[in-house]
């Protein structure tokens, strides 16, 4: 390739290229740059050698590896994971239950309080054929072989985040499959050529149970432990369910001379006891009042301060700093009102912590991001996809995503119905809401991601003081950020290194919004 020629008509020293617009990290590890491209697009270069390893990598960490690995963990998790995995296979080698920790102590089959061992009632077992796949393990209890080992790793590589994040929502979703796999059990006999595939399916949905199950308990553990005696928590909470599960044995004894050769009385007695299990289960949820924010309390709270939903309302001057403080629902006020079903009460989809090719289409666009947004993350809102997503910066306060999680859920709010007249700062954002009705389909209304950032600089500490303020948690949350970070420093943003080469699948044109 020939050189630029210098001042005086000789060669001259190569030109350094210019500086990415931003980088995209995955991470720590650094996934992709982007420049701008001749047709004002955006050109997604990766690093020598991303596509045949980082992305195996990365997939792989997905599925085996807790999010955020390794940042997320103890620097001794590895060492402790590597010995215990290898002790696993001898362990079932020499005992067929599996070890205490794994396959045979964890995985066992999922008994939760509140009915007795429904499977003796009335339907004593019938021979029928059940593949290997489907088996359960005689001793353990646990679902054997294919359909066990797939559902599990498939299960926590899919749900493993949000099992922390939603611990109320799939503790009960926990107990629903416990009891929906009860009832595929008690039908397999009753047709004995579909038997298979019901106990394939019971087996899959106890799989999901037990992980599901024991995570979620293990969260509500964690909260409830107020002396670091989470062990202890845990000890005595197998104890009482040993002992409930006694009681129901107790009363599976008794009914079962009653209900034989009684076919509809059983079902009666099966589906009252059914009901009462989710009822209680309802009811020790509701009982809850966990003070770590994850996005349905979060949204709840930010919807109470903002149309008045707290029991006090208003903004109040605290003393003596003078800061104001909006006033926020505590946890008492709004864990009775989080629902329980994953996604209710949503308007827009919300991605916290998205890769820059999932924010924007063209170099245009992300200028605008830049433009609207903070110094800390972008945000981009597309109201008539449903979706807004949130770019966070490498090297941003813990507080980042939190302050950008609140500023997303006030767009999406902003959505909704008229805020009230006494809203904190509605003489501004009621003109916005208009703003956004207005908005044409396919566009980006970035007037308004631009006017909430600037509103956002005064009534987003005022709304973090009046979280403090009202009980909750706002060092530690759990929003789940997804991984991807960004850093669009400039000319000292770059890495150093050998140039990225372009990806030939990922040159992002301008949008035709």
């Amino acid at each position: 390739m020939k050189r630029p020629e210098g001042p005086g008509g000789g060669l001259g020293p190569p030109q350094d290229p210019p500086p990415p617009l931003c980088r995209e990290l995955w991470g720590s590890r650094e996934a992709a740059r982007y420049r701008e491209d001749s047709r004002g697009g955006l050109q997604r270069l990766v690093p020598p050698g991303a596509c045949s390893h980082s992305c195996l990598r990365r997939a792989a960490a997905r599925v085996l590896l807790p999010q955020g690995y390794p940042e997320s963990v103890s620097p001794d998790y590895l060492q402790y994971q590597c010995w215990d995995a290898l002790q696993h296979p001898d362990g079932r080698l020499g005992h067929p239950g599996g070890s205490p920790g794994r396959g045979g102590g964890r995985q066992r089959r999922h008994r939760h309080r509140g009915h007795p061992h429904l499977g003796a009632a009335g339907f004593p077992p019938k021979p029928a054929p059940v593949p290997k796949i489907a088996r359960f393990h005689p001793k353990t209890g646990a679902p054997a072989d294919g359909v066990g080992m797939v559902t599990r790793i498939t299960f926590a590589w899919l749900q493993g985040t949000r099992l922390d994040c939603e611990a109320k929502q799939w503790r009960l979703a926990a107990d629903v499959l416990n009891d929906a796999a009860l009832v595929l059990e008690l039908l397999a006999p009753a047709w004995p050529r579909a038997g298979p595939a019901l106990l394939a399916l019971a087996a899959a949905a106890k799989c999901i149970v037990g992980v599901a199950g024991g995570a979620t308990r293990a969260a509500l553990a964690v909260h409830q432990a107020r002396r670091d005696n989470v062990a202890d928590v845990a000890a005595k909470d197998g104890s009482q369910e040993t002992l409930v599960n006694g009681a129901g044995l107790l009363l599976a004894l008794v009914l079962l001379p009653l209900l034989e050769g009684r076919p509809w009385v059983t079902w009666g007695v099966v589906t009252l006891l059914l009901a009462t299990h989710l009822g209680a289960n309802l009811r020790a949820l509701g009982a809850l009042r966990l003070p770590t924010l994850n996005r349905p309390r979060l949204r709840l709270a930010l919807g109470g301060a903002l149309r008045g939903g707290a029991r006090q309302g208003g903004v109040r001057q605290p003393h003596p700093t003078g800061d104001a403080v909006i006033v926020v629902p505590g946890p008492d006020e709004v864990n009775p009102r989080e629902p329980l079903l994953p996604g209710f009460s949503t308007r827009l989809t919300l991605h916290l912590g998205a890769p820059l090719h999932r924010l924007v289409h063209s170099e245009a666009e992300f200028r605008k991001a830049l433009e609207c947004g903070t110094e800390d993350y972008i945000i981009v809102l597309r109201p008539s996809r449903g979706w807004v997503g949130v770019g966070l910066r490498r090297g941003a306060p813990p507080d980042a995503p939190l302050r950008a999680c609140a500023q997303a859920l006030l767009l999406e709010e902003l959505l909704g119905p008229d805020l009230p007249p006494g809203a904190p700062g509605g003489a501004a954002l009621r003109p916005l809401q208009q703003r956004l009705r207005r908005c044409p389909p396919g566009t980006v209304p970035w007037g308004v991601v631009a006017e909430s950032s600037r509103l956002w600089r005064t009534l987003g500490p005022a709304f973090l003081r009046g979280l403090a303020a009202a009980g909750w948690e706002t060092g530690r949350h759990l929003l789940a950020p997804d991984e991807w970070q960004l850093d669009w420093a400039g000319p000292e943003g770059g890495a150093p290194g050998d140039e990225p080469r372009p990806s030939p699948h990922n040159r992002l044109r301008p949008s035709a919004d």
